[in-house]
């Protein structure tokens, strides 16, 4: 393990615990890849990922369901810190983690005095599931290529 991380393969854990990137790379790493295939409008890479997560940046939270990666993001105009669950992945979908896990992390940034906790998804099916749970839309963004 080393450097106080958490490797899902030894630990079971129910509330999402703060890891070590590096201690969990032969599962995240996959993972982030399936996200990156499944949604190639997005411009990171697995490494970006990684680098954020060392540079302390991003944090990579973990459970035996799977991973989230968060960011903070500020308001250039009012200075309002947002919590961005960045990423997201589950072993199997379908089981609810948003609901199950959006207490601990609303109670996490909440206690971090950041005024909104964010998630981001180009999945038309999360939008009715986040609606009917308490979240909002706040900006729809659509692009085009040119």
């Amino acid at each position: 393990m080393g450097h106080g991380g958490v490797n899902i393969d030894t630990v079971k854990v129910d509330n999402p615990v703060q890891a070590e990137f590096g201690d969990n790379l032969s599962w995240v790493c996959p993972a982030i890849e399936e996200i990156l295939f499944a949604n190639p409008q997005l411009t990171f890479t697995t490494e970006d990922v990684y680098a954020a997560c060392i540079n302390g940046s991003a944090s990579l939270w973990v459970t035996d369901d799977g991973f989230v990666v968060t960011t903070s993001e500020v308001d250039p105009y009012n200075g309002d810190r947002t919590f961005l669950i960045w990423l997201a992945w589950a072993k199997i979908r379908g089981n609810n983690l948003v609901v199950k896990h959006q207490d601990f992390f609303m109670d996490y940034a909440r206690e971090r005095k950041y005024k909104k906790i964010e998630v981001r998804s180009a999945i038309p099916e999360l939008t009715s599931y986040v609606l009917a749970h308490g979240w909002e839309i706040d900006t729809i963004v659509y692009t085009r290529d040119l």
